[in-house]
């Protein structure tokens, strides 16, 4: 069976509600980091957290710009 060309009309339905979905995500993901952070306020953890996170963006790093590695 021969797949026929998307129409104009069905391109901008897919691309629009794409865009739709994706600000969506950013919506939720947004929501998402303000409750972390009230978690993190309120259950006093938010140095301990910070503290365990810059370690590991150094542990990645580190790794990462090891010789003969390649990305």
């Amino acid at each position: 069976m021969v797949k026929k060309k998307p129409t104009k009309k069905e391109f901008e339905t897919v691309i629009s509600t794409l865009i739709n979905h994706v600000q969506i995500l950013e919506e939720k993901l947004g929501a998402l980091d303000g409750l972390f952070g009230l978690y993190l306020e309120w259950s006093k953890d938010k140095d301990k957290f910070n503290k365990f996170v810059e370690d590991k963006v150094k542990s990645y790093k580190n790794k990462n710009n090891e010789p003969g590695e390649t990305k």
